[in-house]
């Protein structure tokens, strides 16, 4: 071989050498770039709300959701909804999940798939110090005027009751405030939001009573459209990894703590 086949030759083999490592590293970069599109509305303490100090998306489903997220290798990119806004999202293609407190419902399940549950909840009844000793059932909120925030399970249970008079918010501590100011005469809504809310709004805890009585047990789970079963079933086996792992212990005890 001459030097000048030689030289060209060689410049061959480095151009190749080149290309290749361009194309692993960018194959390399797109596998570290993959991103789950997570819808949410973060004003359900303590599953999602909005660290006033920090500015970040926080609570206990969001936290999970991260876990998952590095379990499987993926950057959890969160989308702020309004609650009744996230599955049509989900099912347009916006997002590829939603997570907010979503009840698992037979409703729900004509339209998109759910993850395996991940937490237990249960509605509850919020009302004034004056009717805690009116208020021992939901018969008792016969006729009465009823706050929910729209499109949960408490605003399914409102609807059930006779003579009911609705009053909807987009979310549950909106519902709780205007009970307070004497808007309505009681609030429906999931026992573990309420407290917390509670014990985080002194003012309205010594206004208001928190019944003692539970009227469902809910499963929550992560939502997905229909066309994501490989996506669901991912999720499903990494929720399966954080909880043998003791991470999903862990972060239920930082929320709700031993209970």
């Amino acid at each position: 071989m001459n030097n000048t086949l030689f030289a060209k030759w060689k410049a061959a083999v480095s151009g190749l050498a080149v290309g290749a490592a361009l194309f692993a590293g960018a194959a390399g970069a797109a596998q570290a770039e993959r991103v789950i599109k997570v819808a949410t509305e973060p004003t359900f303490p303590p599953f999602e709300f909005v660290d006033t100090k920090t500015g970040e998306i926080s609570g206990f489903e969001m936290e999970l959701v991260r876990a998952i997220g590095k379990e499987i290798g993926a950057k959890i990119e969160f989308q702020v909804l309004g609650f009744d806004a996230i599955i049509p999202a989900m099912i347009s293609g916006t997002v590829d999940m939603g997570a907010a407190g979503f009840s698992v419902t037979e409703e729900r399940k004509k339209r998109v798939l759910y993850s395996d549950p991940f937490y237990k909840s249960g509605l509850s009844v919020l009302t004034t110090k004056k009717n805690a000793d009116k208020v021992h059932s939901l018969k008792d909120l016969e006729g009465k005027k009823i706050g929910v925030q729209i499109g949960t399970t408490s605003h399914t249970a409102a609807k059930a009751i006779k003579g009911a008079q609705i009053v909807t918010f987009n979310t549950a501590g909106e519902a709780i405030l205007d009970l307070s100011i004497g808007g309505s005469y009681a609030v429906i809504n999931d026992r573990p939001v309420t407290a917390y809310i509670l014990t985080q709004q002194p003012k309205l805890a010594a206004l208001l009573s928190h019944q003692p009585e539970n009227y469902s047990a809910d499963d929550f789970a992560f939502v997905f459209r229909k066309d994501l079963k490989p996506l669901q079933q991912e999720i499903n086996a990494a929720l399966a990894k954080v909880k043998a792992s003791g991470q999903y212990q862990a972060i239920y005890e930082k929320w709700f703590g031993k209970n």
